[in-house]
């Protein structure tokens, strides 16, 4: 596929959470028009604190000019109403909960609202596209695609994926738009529930929640032993603290809810660390204790 010139200028994020938040800052600094979403003013404040630290840190770094971080952060609006936040909008993406219900919701609401030729995505790790987009318009099925972030900020790694709709020109301006963020992505031609890595990573997810549910083996010490086997900097139990606990939960009860398997039913000892309150990076403890959940820095374990 013949790569193609991004056209795409005016980004709408619905769901400026922990990812949606990163998706913003990653768009913002690669010279996008952003505008985020979110029905209480809480969750913008909290998401425009997040992205100034991060904007810190990257001059900190020596990655951005102090004028090239303050660019980036005009170039990120807000908005409570969902109607003031699609009428730009060239692309959408979608970053509520991962609940089916809540999803075919926003993107009902999408079709409507949205300029005819947006693109529109679901950030979603195991939801399939052809199911969420179930109620929008022909037309509009022929924009969509999906997409799974893993950490927008700290790598380029991203799955795409298209589904029975998806054009030729979507998949192409999908392709040219998140190639020019600097990710790389990694393309599941076919729609199937987790795309293809992901898949792999959710083996993985599964029995890295049974071995420590049934207790053979402590968080830290798994990642310690993958971080040296596979040479990463970052371990499966800590992923699912960035990626929060109860999204991680809601997928694997997605899984569950199709299979009806109990080998894919999430362990209770799971359900109970989110209902204590530590929902991993967000809240500040999750499988480990003491992160910052403005930058997402692991202070103490």
């Amino acid at each position: 596929m013949s790569q193609v010139r991004d056209t795409i200028q005016h980004v709408t994020i619905v769901g400026v959470g922990t990812q949606g938040s990163m998706i913003a800052f990653r768009n913002a600094v690669y010279g996008k028009e952003v505008t985020g979403y979110s029905r209480t003013r809480t969750s913008i404040d909290k998401c425009r604190s997040k992205i100034r630290k991060w904007l810190n840190y990257y001059v900190e770094t020596g990655r951005l000019s102090q004028a090239e971080a303050d660019a980036a952060e005009q170039r990120i609006s807000y908005a409570e109403s969902l109607e003031d936040a699609c009428k730009n909008a060239q692309l959408v993406v979608e970053n509520v909960p991962e609940k089916l219900e809540v999803k075919q919701e926003i993107f009902r609401k999408l079709d409507s609202l949205c300029p005819p030729d947006a693109l529109l995505n679901s950030n979603t790790s195991s939801l399939l596209m052809s199911d969420i987009c179930a109620f929008v318009s022909p037309e509009r099925k022929a924009l969509t695609f999906s997409v799974d972030h893993d950490d927008p900020i700290r790598n380029d790694y991203l799955e795409m994926m298209w589904n029975p709709s998806t054009s030729e020109v979507t998949k192409q301006a999908a392709l040219s738009h998140y190639r020019t963020l600097g990710f790389e992505p990694i393309i599941t031609e076919r729609e199937i529930k987790g795309y293809s890595i992901n898949r792999v990573w959710r083996a993985v997810k599964k029995e890295c929640l049974y071995l420590w549910a049934e207790e053979y083996i402590t968080p830290s010490e798994f990642d310690r032993g993958w971080m040296m086997e596979w040479h990463t900097n970052i371990g499966p139990f800590q992923l699912m603290d960035l990626i929060g606990l109860d999204t991680v939960y809601a997928i694997e009860n997605s899984y569950y809810s199709v299979s009806r398997d109990e080998r894919d039913k999430p362990p209770a000892k799971l359900k109970a660390l989110i209902d204590s309150g530590r929902l991993g990076m967000k809240s500040g403890h999750g499988f480990y204790s003491g992160y910052d959940p403005e930058t997402g820095n692991l202070v103490t374990k």
